[in-house]
């Protein structure tokens, strides 16, 4: 692509595991809008679940998680994009290790990063604070934000590592609901059980992209939990305002917008009823195209 059209067109391939990381896709759909520094934007959002009743988390081992993201990131390059970007925490644990990650021909960001500078920047500003990161089990298990943490110099006995299985597919259902309710109560009470003295700063880090939807409940459950000061680090917004923050106005006339959700497997209405009315609030036309994703079997195969 040239230095010329490049100003004018820009293909995006945003991906996650499930519905989470559509929150990110909105944020930057309506930035891309607002900011038109583009004359014509092509934003894919890729579902890189691999089957219809089991995720990465089920996958037997890591190698096996790696080989089909592996898959799934060669399938993306179908929709021609300028950048790829992983919304989903637990995706980007795999990254490093597919071999996609030492041949990338376009740019690809992942969102570990982010979350890594938002616990690092808590943690140093706040001596006697402690930071509970809550993930998937593949994203705990695989240890990389833990593990960026303590090679900047953060002490290990103040980040708690708290998977939450099932929690993601619960969210997609109800995002508020009882059961997601029950849950994070639960996950969080666990992982106050591992704090000595619950009257210090405590941070709770999404570490998954599906728990931004649910985080009144997180601030519910860390409150009945601790009593000292709580905060909420969510790294899903800091990744969109990443992306939207070197993208100078350009005015004129409205963005070309071509947008699309695809996925392998099939959504309930259920999830999407209850995601898209979610994501109407910061971008209708994410919602739309949530309610009109494309379902393809042959979307990547492994």
């Amino acid at each position: 692509m040239s230095a010329a059209s490049a100003k004018e067109f820009l293909s995006l391939v945003i991906t996650d595991s499930g519905m989470g990381g559509l929150s990110i896709c909105a944020d930057i759909v309506k930035g891309l809008q607002a900011r038109r520094a583009y004359r014509s934007v092509a934003v894919t959002y890729f579902n890189a679940w691999p089957e219809q009743n089991r995720g990465y988390n089920l996958l037997p081992g890591m190698a096996e998680r790696i080989r089909v993201f592996e898959r799934a990131l060669d399938a993306m390059l179908r929709f021609e994009p300028d950048r790829i970007l992983i919304a989903c925490n637990t995706l980007s644990a795999l990254y490093p290790d597919t071999p996609f990650s030492r041949k990338a021909p376009v740019p690809v960001t992942d969102i570990i990063g982010f979350g890594v500078e938002q616990m690092h920047a808590y943690l140093c500003a706040k001596a006697d604070s402690r930071v509970i990161l809550l993930g998937t089990p593949t994203t705990i298990e695989a240890g990389t934000h833990r593990a960026r943490l303590v090679e900047r110099g953060i002490d290990p006995w103040r980040i708690v590592c708290q998977p939450c299985d099932r929690l993601a597919g619960e969210i997609e259902k109800a995002p508020g609901g009882a059961t997601v309710r029950a849950m994070i109560e639960d996950y969080v009470g666990q992982a106050a059980e591992k704090f000595p003295d619950r009257r210090l700063p405590v941070a709770a880090a999404l570490c998954c992209t599906h728990y931004s939807y649910s985080r009144r409940l997180f601030e519910a459950a860390l409150r009945d939990r601790f009593e000292g000061p709580i905060t909420i680090l969510d790294p899903n917004r800091a990744m969109s305002e990443a992306l939207l923050a070197n993208l100078p106005p350009r005015g004129g006339e409205e963005v070309q917008l071509d947008l699309k959700v695809v996925s392998r497997i099939v959504w309930s209405e259920e999830k999407i009823g209850a995601i898209a009315r979610l994501l109407e609030v910061s971008s209708p036309a994410m919602a739309d195209a949530l309610r009109t994703y494309r379902h393809d079997p042959e979307l990547f195969t492994f």
